[in-house]
């Protein structure tokens, strides 16, 4: 997972993952199978242990506000202090999946399904206790939000500045407290 996430999932070979395990390239397609069944499982258990911070703050009983700081604060924390490569593993392997097998991008499109589905209850949860009263619809709203943040964890990994990805999301995240204020879309009606 480290080798795939610091470097890209398309970036290592078999034959360096087995050497940097210490495993052979035997044993590895007995566990997993093939390279496939190996990019699936590492994606499997980077959704289990680190996307799974992520889902906490969708579920957790907070106001709104609460929860976009926290995920401001989780897009900007220090990888040095946590141990952990920069950017997202899920959002590298969304890019690439073209190069990707069948089996992991049945378990992209499980963790995508899973992440949207826990936002999509948020924001859904929000505008029920009067705390996002937009006419935004919610998988829209959803969306914004997956891309806001994900723009944010990609910034962090080229390098921008905590600071100025904290401004970035603040901004970003304003315009669905100011969403009134804004033109709809010409299809739409104005807010």
């Amino acid at each position: 997972m480290q080798s795939y996430w610091s470097q890209g999932p398309t970036s290592v070979s078999i034959n360096e993952l087995c050497r940097r395990a210490g495993v052979s390239k035997p044993g590895l397609y007995r566990e997993f199978g093939n390279e496939d069944g190996l990019r699936r499982e590492v994606l499997e258990t980077y959704r289990d242990l680190v996307l799974h911070q992520l889902f906490e703050i969708f579920e957790k009983d907070q106001p709104f506000q609460n929860a976009l700081q926290a995920l401001t604060e989780l897009a900007v924390q220090d990888p040095k202090k946590t141990g952990v490569p920069t950017g997202c593993l899920f959002d590298q392997m969304r890019q690439c999946r073209n190069d990707l097998g069948p089996q992991t991008n049945d378990e992209i499109d499980l963790t995508w399904t899973a992440s949207q589905t826990r936002v999509k209850d948020w924001i859904d949860r929000a505008k029920s206790n009067g705390q996002l009263g937009l006419e935004i619809s919610t998988p829209t709203a959803a969306l914004f939000i997956d891309a806001q943040f994900a723009s944010a964890v990609r910034f962090q990994a080229n390098g921008i500045a905590p600071d100025q990805i904290r401004e970035f999301l603040y901004w970003a995240f304003k315009g669905l407290e100011q969403a009134d204020t804004c033109l709809a879309p010409a299809n739409q009606k104005q807010l």
